[in-house]
Parts: C-alpha cells; sequence; structure tokens
C-alpha cells in the first residue's frame, strides 16, 4: 500500500552527494529487483551485483539489512505516488492490481508488517506511517465508506495480500472491492 517520505534526490554537493545518490541508486536496484522477482524476492547479492557492489558494499548505505528493506518499501511508496492519483477509486483498484503482478514487493511488505509488531524494530515507525497514509488513501478513494470502517478496509487490503502470496488464485481487488460496498451499505460484522 502506497504512502511514504520517498527517496532522496541527492541533491546536495560534495562527498555526501555521491553517497546520496549511490543509495538512491542501490533503491532504485533493490526496488525494480522486487518488484521483477516472485514470492521469494530476490537475493542481496542480486541487487548488490545490479549496482556493481558486494553484499558488504550495498549495507555500506544502510544501517542493517532490515533498514534497506523498509527503505525499499518507503520507494515503492513514492513511486506509487508518482504513478497514481491515489485519492481515485480507478488509480487505488488499479494499484492493488498491481500489487498482485508484484509478488516480490508483496511478501517484503507482509515480512516487514510482521516484524514491525516490535517497536523496536526499523519497520515499526514506518508502518504507522504507511499506515495512517493508506487509512487517509482509502477516505479519499472510497468516500462512500464511512470514515470509521476505512481502517477494516486497509486490515483486509493487507490480509487479502497475504491470502493471495499463500494461493494466487485470491482475488484482492475483487474481495475488497466486495467489502467496500458492504461497508458503503452499513453491512457490519453483526449484519
Amino acid at each position: 500500500m502506497p504512502y511514504g517520505r520517498g527517496v532522496n534526490d541527492g541533491a546536495s554537493r560534495g562527498p555526501y552527494a555521491k553517497g546520496v545518490a549511490r543509495r538512491a541508486e542501490i533503491l532504485r536496484a533493490a526496488l525494480d529487483a522486487y518488484a521483477a522477482s516472485d514470492r521469494s524476492g530476490p537475493r542481496l547479492r542480486d541487487i548488490a551485483s545490479a549496482v556493481g557492489l558486494t553484499e558488504a558494499g550495498v549495507l555500506h548505505y544502510f544501517s542493517s539489512k532490515d533498514e534497506l528493506f523498509v527503505e525499499i518499501l518507503r520507494a515503492r511508496d513514492a513511486d506509487a505516488l508518482g504513478r497514481f492519483d491515489l485519492a481515485k477509486s480507478t488509480d487505488m483498484t488499479a494499484y492493488l492490481r498491481e500489487t498482485t503482478a508484484t509478488a516480490g514487493l508483496t511478501k517484503l511488505f507482509v515480512d516487514m508488517s510482521a516484524a514491525a509488531a516490535d517497536p523496536t524494530h526499523p519497520a515499526h515507525a514506518f508502518l504507522q506511517e504507511h499506515t495512517a497514509g493508506v487509512v487517509l488513501l482509502f477516505s479519499r478513494a472510497f468516500p462512500q465508506v464511512p470514515h470509521d470502517r476505512v481502517p477494516l478496509l486497509v486490515a483486509a487490503a493487507e490480509g487479502l495480500q497475504l491470502m493471495w502470496l499463500r494461493d494466487p488464485d485470491v482475488d484482492v481487488v475483487g474481495s475488497l472491492l466486495t467489502l467496500v460496498t458492504a461497508l458503503a451499505h452499513g453491512a457490519t460484522p453483526e449484519s
């Protein structure tokens, strides 16, 4: 689900600018590798090879492998925000369909979501920010759903993505749109 700060464009000057630019290059290569990968995701050595570094060289630009993973997700969110108007239900639907074409990124998101349960994990703060942003975007994309029910959509979208990773026949978008209709018409778990 898209929301995040984005990647620094490296507009600084001097030696630091080279490091910022190299980090951005690594993130772009990692984002591309995850987007093109299957459910197992790419290996760190594949990302390193794409940018002409060793695995240790890639991690030199990040405090840990988990920080790299979180920054890949931030880059994914920034990329989605740049390509889609996620306040429109048609673009939100197109983006959700895209998640089922990028199994590696979806798995990375699910893995980091689970890791974020630990408040000391690098994904914890990111996922809090991400979820708040997604609630806002879903509220705008699906204004027919009462605001207090939008978190159900977010939870369903994340759960459906996890189910899809286990079973590619799960219809993430169709199921979510069915829930949108039900919530818009006042259906609740008690109904």
